[in-house]
């Protein structure tokens, strides 16, 4: 099964207890995937950003000991 369609016919030919296992199942699925964080994409700018402070800050431990 690969569309919606599918799914949805298949579901149709369920219990209703299977019905209620599948909504459990979709529920905790969707809740999990909201949870989940937004996937960040840095610009190369940003990273170069990111990767000199770094390297500063590393610097300045190092000077520091």
């Amino acid at each position: 099964m690969s569309t919606l369609v599918e799914i949805e016919t298949a579901a149709d030919s369920l219990s209703p207890e299977e019905k209620e296992q599948l909504l459990r199942f979709l529920a905790i699925r969707l809740r999990t995937e909201r949870l989940q964080p937004a996937l960040r994409i840095y610009t190369d700018h940003e990273v170069a950003t990111m990767l000199a402070e770094d390297e500063a800050e590393g610097e300045q431990l190092r000077r520091n000991r």
